[in-house]
């Protein structure tokens, strides 16, 4: 029994990392400008092509990570998708003056407490979304 909490907490970890080093190549990424080919080179071959970008997928199949490219190629638009317990991980990466609010907004017939942030200097904005249990950072160009 103490073998396998062992082999779960090494998993639990370096799923851990894997996520914090992904955060971190995405946000260089983006303050690189990057173009496709380098954002492929570096999160991997395994995407899918949408309208002007390419898109990821967490291993549930539900997307990730997406990035949008301009005309000249470069990057746009990118978003990415972070379950609750990263969140603070992603902010902390970021590393911004987060202009930060909670609101409640009619979602169907329900009604949420909706956290969101908006780092002005970056150009990126998170929201939490309740119908994923995620959060969406986004990431524009000016």
């Amino acid at each position: 029994m103490m073998k396998l909490i062992l082999l779960f907490s090494i998993m639990a970890c370096t799923f851990s990392q894997k996520n914090d080093d992904r955060y971190s190549v995405i946000n260089k990424l983006w303050h690189e400008k990057a173009t496709k080919d380098r954002v492929i080179e570096k999160l991997g071959s395994n995407y899918e092509i949408k309208h002007d970008g390419i898109i990821y997928r967490f291993p549930w199949k539900s997307i990730e990570s997406g990035h949008f490219f301009d005309s000249s190629g470069k990057l746009m638009i990118q978003f990415l998708f972070v379950q609750k317990e990263r969140f603070q991980d992603l902010k902390k990466i970021i590393s911004c003056s987060w202009n930060e609010k909670s609101e409640f907004k009619d979602i169907g017939h329900t009604v949420h407490m909706i956290e969101s942030g908006k780092c002005a200097s970056e150009n990126i904005s998170y929201e939490y979304r309740p119908s994923m249990l995620l959060y969406e950072f986004r990431w524009e160009a000016k």
